[in-house]
């Protein structure tokens, strides 16, 4: 998909939070926050052109942003937050979706509502928790592509997992570890970003949540949020071409990897006019979709 008018916007709005960030932690006083905000609009403008994607937008914003800083993490603390929170719910919900008719689509549909979760969100008493368990019940798939999976998952030795944000990385482990269960001859990689982006899971996310646990994590190379196959490295491009089943987690990689190989399932929650559009649903809903 290209990027229209109103993912500038959304852009902007990553650019305004990363700068935001560095005013709240003292690294900038006001007039540099604004200075440096300004020079990540200019830019933006000066090389936004019509036919981008949403998420080459965002790497021109990026670029200019790593010439002021390298892989500072600026939402570390955010990022270790969500991870315990959803690792102290891990056995609970792992049992939850054996304990239901299909434990596999219950593990798809949870990775893929917890897409939809903000981060900062507290599990107060299990309410949470709670409300997972029940909405997983409740909500079904917009587009759903599940009997297609199986098709190509049952012949299959090797699947990639594309992840996206720190935190709902558990539940991704979740569907991993349900995947391993029914099919355990399976290679699984698990792919994440090779530097600090936003709330995006990287190797230091995947070890503390114990992603070896049930597959084989590795940086894809991309440093960017979501993930331009021309822009990640090497190993990754192999894995990727050479991987049975791809499953792209979240909106951003959906934006990045849709129409790369017919073997890739995007499990997303529509969090925007331009991609609900473009998948044909509307905002909030679910999405496991086959390229």
């Amino acid at each position: 998909m290209y990027a229209q008018y109103e993912c500038v916007n959304c852009v902007c709005d990553h650019a305004q939070k990363i700068i935001n960030k560095l005013f709240i932690s003292n690294e900038l006083t006001e007039k540099e926050s604004f200075d440096k905000y300004m020079e990540l609009l200019k830019h933006l403008s000066n090389n936004a052109e019509f036919g981008m994607k949403p998420i080459e937008l965002s790497s021109l914003i990026y670029d200019k942003y790593y010439e002021f800083y390298d892989d500072e993490d600026l939402f570390e603390n955010e990022k270790m937050n969500a991870n315990q929170m959803f690792l102290e719910m891990y056995e609970d919900l792992l049992d939850f979706c054996f304990s239901t008719e299909d434990p596999l689509y219950t593990a798809f549909k949870l990775s893929t509502f917890c897409n939809l979760l903000d981060f900062g969100i507290k599990n107060y008493f299990g309410e949470l928790e709670w409300e997972i368990e029940s909405l997983t019940k409740s909500r079904n798939f917009a587009v759903d592509d599940y009997k297609k999976f199986l098709d190509k998952i049952e012949d299959a030795n090797n699947l990639l997992f594309v992840h996206d944000k720190a935190g709902e990385i558990v539940l991704d482990k979740i569907l991993i570890k349900v995947i391993k269960n029914k099919y355990p001859n399976l290679i699984i990689h698990s792919a994440v970003k090779s530097r600090p982006i936003m709330t995006d899971a990287t190797l230091k996310d995947a070890i503390e949540v114990g992603l070896k646990e049930v597959s084989i994590p590795l940086e894809s190379g991309s440093i960017y949020p979501g993930t331009i196959l021309s822009k990640t490295d090497v190993d990754f491009r192999n894995i990727f071409e050479n991987a049975d089943v791809v499953i792209s987690k979240g909106q951003e990689n959906y934006e990045g990897l849709y129409g790369e190989f017919n073997k890739v399932f995007f499990l997303l929650t529509a969090k925007c006019k331009s991609v609900a559009k473009d998948l044909d649903v509307e905002i909030g809903e679910l999405v496991f979709k086959l390229k």
